[in-house]
């Protein structure tokens, strides 16, 4: 069992006046946050923390909405987790996760901004990948790039340069988050620090990942779903 970290605590200058686009509603009423992770099999999930901030929770009232989509979903494992402060990456909010909630073991961390479905999970460093020709709308200068090879090995991945036709779709699974931990520690200080980073050393050090296949990606960034 592992467990799922959604971190949605950047705090941006549009979000002054208006909901960040993650907890806004589809026309079915879901949050997007929250449909997030639907596409995910949740048989292997023991917990699931949405990571927020709290001028947005007390702004927004975002745990009471929350709470309500977790209800209407039946996410009984799902929780809040509400940061005081804004932090300085996404890296950065997911290690104060699994500090603050005791977390152990296998994580898997998935962006709140895009969609895909995916039939299995296994316990083991992992990065989900999807072809960049496959996409209707490109936005190729704002994704991370795997390279993967013969053997079904990520050997590469690199910010904002092409190098493979494979993208990094937005979920990440590693198999120890104290180790997770260590590896923040290290490159906390570098800076805009990506997951991708925290892979890359990682594979610079012989640790093995695996690439994660998806299908029916789904890029609310690119998209500008409202």
């Amino acid at each position: 069992m592992m467990t799922l970290i959604v971190p949605i605590a950047a705090n941006k200058a549009e979000y002054a006046n208006k909901l960040p686009q993650p907890f806004r509603y589809d026309d079915t009423g879901t949050m997007f946050c929250v449909k997030a992770i639907t596409g995910l099999p949740m048989d292997v999930i023991k917990d699931i923390y949405f990571v927020i901030l709290r001028e947005h929770d007390e702004r927004f009232m975002l745990s009471e909405q929350l709470d309500m989509q977790f209800r209407k979903h039946h996410l009984d494992n799902a929780h809040v987790t509400i940061l005081d402060e804004p932090t300085g990456s996404q890296v950065e909010t997911v290690a104060r996760a699994i500090q603050l909630n005791g977390i152990s073991g296998i994580v898997f961390i998935k962006d709140a901004d895009c969609y895909f479905t995916t039939d299995e999970i296994l316990p083991q460093n992992g990065v989900s990948i999807y072809p960049l020709e496959n996409l209707p709308i490109v936005d190729p200068q704002h994704k991370s790039y795997v390279a993967v090879d013969d053997m079904f090995y990520v050997t590469n991945i690199i910010e904002k340069r092409v190098v493979s036709h494979f993208f990094s779709a937005g979920g990440y699974c590693f198999e120890d988050a104290d180790e997770f931990c260590r590896y923040y520690e290290r490159l906390k200080d570098y800076s805009p620090l990506y997951l991708s980073h925290i892979i890359y050393a990682m594979l610079l050090d012989k640790k093995i990942f695996r690439p994660i296949q998806i299908e029916d990606y789904q890029d609310w960034a690119v998209t500008r779903v409202n």
